[in-house]
């Protein structure tokens, strides 16, 4: 639909429920504002910027004959969303989107997670249902997307999974569901380790036994990882140095290798014991180890934690 200057004008000044009065301010007359809309003057450029600046929109858009104001406020919007995502409010997000109906395959990727962390926390407060429903949603969130969503959808899936605990259901059910629902085959042992590898590094894994047994590593590479890192938080130090180094050679390294982020974790961790149990010709050389795949992957580690990550 095309639209005069003047019709754009009026029409978002009524969205806007503002009166011809009020949308002059200090600035300008009422009596001009009316002639505007009515197209019997052109504002000046200095007016035109500053009735858009009023009307809380671009001034390409008033100068345009397309009526799409949604188009000039797209990129405006979308960085509002992304402050809201980062800064956590969920439901901020959920509700922009509402508002302005987007559903592009970035915003998918932000609701999908948004759904997850709204899922995890009604579902300790013990909501349930409502946990259910935010789990189901991000699973057809992930669907709408060709993004990356394994790891945001595992958490899903290991939520899911922890209902299936308390409502008597098979955890099963949810892991099919969401092998169907992407379309692929999920590599959900890979996920369940490194949410376990994060519990650890938050001092949060004692109390997430429930979901170890609700949704077993199936990987014997992954099981034994795992274990080698309980070996270490009970004590077995000697114990643990031992299997890693063991684990290190032959096929395991060979599957590593193709892993950056779990080689990664497994050689500093190397380092860590030889340290720990005074082997320090071995931590110097898994020190260097460390340090090449540093650079060789660009991997980071942020500071005052054992959280990692490699860029692209």
């Amino acid at each position: 639909m095309r639209m005069t200057l003047g019709e754009k004008i009026r029409q978002r000044r009524r969205q806007l429920h503002l009166t011809q009065e009020a949308l002059a301010g200090e600035s300008i007359t009422r009596i001009l504002i009316s002639r505007i809309e009515s197209g019997d003057v052109n504002p000046s450029l200095e007016t035109l910027k500053y009735l858009a600046a009023r009307l809380g929109v671009p001034a390409g858009y008033l100068l345009t004959e397309e009526d799409d104001l949604l188009q000039f406020l797209l990129p405006k919007i979308k960085e509002e969303l992304r402050d809201k995502y980062r800064t956590g409010d969920d439901t901020g997000v959920f509700a922009l989107c509402e508002q302005y109906d987007l559903h592009d395959e970035e915003t998918c990727l932000i609701l999908c997670e948004c759904a997850v962390r709204l899922g995890r926390r009604a579902y300790e407060r013990g909501a349930t249902a409502e946990a259910s429903d935010w789990f189901d949603r991000a699973l057809s969130f992930a669907e709408a997307t060709s993004y990356h969503t394994e790891f945001v959808l595992g958490e899903a899936v290991l939520c899911k999974a922890m209902l299936a605990e308390m409502t008597g259901d098979h955890p099963a059910v949810y892991l099919d569901s969401y092998a169907e629902t992407l379309g692929r085959a999920v590599n959900l042992d890979r996920y369940l380790l490194l949410r376990f590898f994060s519990d650890m590094e938050n001092g949060t894994a004692g109390g997430g036994q429930s979901w170890h047994e609700a949704v077993p590593i199936g990987n014997p590479l992954y099981r034994d990882l795992r274990q080698i890192w309980l070996n270490e938080a009970q004590g077995d130090i000697e114990g643990a140095k031992a299997a890693l180094s063991e684990l290190l050679r032959g096929e395991n390294a060979k599957m590593l290798e193709g892993d950056p982020l779990l080689l990664y974790r497994c050689i500093a961790k190397m380092e860590q014991l030889s340290a720990v149990t005074d082997d320090y010709k071995s931590a110097y050389m898994y020190a260097g180890k460390r340090q090449q795949l540093e650079r060789r992957y660009r991997i980071h580690t942020e500071p005052n934690t054992d959280a990692v990550s490699v860029s692209e």
